[in-house]
């Protein structure tokens, strides 16, 4: 039987070109400003495939967790993916894919695929990943046509 990773796919329609929407998820020193639970500190200059990205996880209260991502593919402006984790545990490999659309406006999808012993773990909470990584893009959203105005 073919053990199924874990993912989990968001996908948002913005109101802005891929350029505008790549300068924002690139700007990594900049999440804390509009991401939900995630702020990072790097800068766009750094999103270099090989770069690690520190950061913190926040539950938007007093819980916090340090994290790094690495970064392993930079195909700009249309693909980031980084990793974060380990394979003796859970290894989480998140992919930002932006698609320009007809109508000049960008489909973004928000995707992580889960690795590791932990991850069937997670298989219970997929759905409620969903809803969460969904909420990410609409903050991407609200920050993108904000700056886009």
């Amino acid at each position: 039987m073919k053990k199924t990773t874990p993912v989990v796919t968001a996908v948002t329609r913005i109101s802005a070109p891929v350029d505008a929407v790549w300068r924002v998820v690139v700007a990594l020193d900049q999440y804390a400003q509009w991401h939900p639970v995630l702020s990072l500190d790097a800068k766009p200059e750094e999103v270099t495939v090989g770069a690690e990205v520190p950061g913190r996880i926040s539950d938007g209260g007093t819980a916090q967790q340090d994290v790094t991502m690495r970064i392993v593919e930079v195909g700009a402006p249309h693909r980031l993916i980084w990793e974060g984790g380990s394979l003796d545990a859970l290894l989480g490999r998140h992919s930002f894919v932006l698609a320009p659309q007809p109508d000049g406006t960008t489909e973004f999808t928000d995707s992580e695929e889960f690795f590791g012993p932990a991850a069937a773990e997670l298989v219970p909470a997929l759905d409620q990943l969903r809803e969460t990584y969904a909420q990410y893009g609409a903050a991407l959203r609200a920050r993108v046509e904000d700056l886009s105005g």
